[in-house]
């Protein structure tokens, strides 16, 4: 498989994240694939978004959306049943659930790392030459969450929303790294260890030696492990509340260029990993 513009594999059945999509405001009878309940069910989010800690009545959700009160109470009816929405026994009042919060909670310290990660992600790029990534675990796969293409015509980058096997790549070892021997256990048995190239390790013994080295180094190295022909340098960033990797950032090339400047981009990746996790408030320890 050729490396120009070549992109990282999906694991088996796994199907890749689809792109956040604002919403339409075109009338559904335009557009065959548009649901109007969507419209209707984010028109009632909206509705809370100038008061997201304050409690709406039914008529003012209902005049802020435009609806039908009836339909607006199945709606709201709806929402509640799955745990998105709580309404107040005595008031009759309604407001977002604790549930609803965690959504925007869970990718939060995501977002914040590629924004405020950046220039450093650009300035690694370009003091490296090669694709720069960045990836957390997901269910026990790598998920790709940034990704800063080499500006070569002949490189190697996954796609930004895609996933991977953490096992072959550096920057799963990273993450399965830092985890217990039961957590990783688990993730093996779920995913397996499929041979994806010709060094990938498929052996649960080897693999738990590979995570005493990242441990030792603080940095991980895919020799040719995910695919033929590309090797990719990785070190952890850390969550400064969990005390434990959050992410991990890499720099992956042709194999012929990653070999002269492997040493370099490993020290590359770490010092960018350790400035990131100070970024979010990190301290080694002593």
């Amino acid at each position: 498989m050729g490396l120009a513009l070549q992109r990282l594999k999906m694991p088996s059945g796994r199907q890749p994240r689809l792109a956040a999509r604002g919403r339409s405001l075109e009338p559904s009878s335009r557009d065959k694939n548009f649901i109007a309940l969507t419209e209707k069910v984010f028109g009632i989010l909206e509705a809370f978004s100038s008061k997201p800690q304050s409690s709406l009545s039914l008529e003012e959700i209902t005049r802020a959306v435009g609806l039908a009160k009836t339909t607006t109470h199945r709606l709201l009816y709806s929402m509640k049943k799955i745990g998105y929405i709580e309404q107040d026994d005595t008031t009759g009042l309604y407001m977002l659930s604790p549930k609803f919060f965690e959504l925007g909670r869970a990718v939060l310290p995501y977002q914040r790392i590629v924004a405020m990660a950046k220039p450093l992600l650009e300035s690694l790029r370009i003091r490296c030459g090669e694709s720069v990534h960045v990836a957390v675990l997901d269910n026990g796969l790598l998920s790709y969450i940034a990704v800063l293409e080499s500006h070569n015509p002949y490189r190697c980058a996954a796609s930004q929303g895609g996933c991977d096997y953490a096992h072959s790549t550096a920057l799963g070892k990273c993450l399965l790294a830092y985890l217990s021997e039961a957590d990783v256990e688990n993730i093996i048995r779920e995913h397996g260890l499929p041979k994806l190239a010709r060094n990938t390790i498929t052996s649960g013994s080897q693999l738990f030696r590979e995570f005493e080295k990242v441990r030792a180094e603080g940095v991980a190295v895919n020799n040719e492990e995910n695919i033929d022909g590309v090797i990719c340098c990785a070190a952890p960033i850390w969550d400064a509340t969990t005390s434990h990797p959050i992410a991990a950032v890499s720099v992956s090339g042709p194999a012929i260029r990653m070999q002269l400047m492997q040493d370099a981009a490993k020290q590359e990746v770490k010092s960018v990993a350790s400035r990131i996790s100070a970024m979010l408030g990190y301290t080694p320890p002593a």
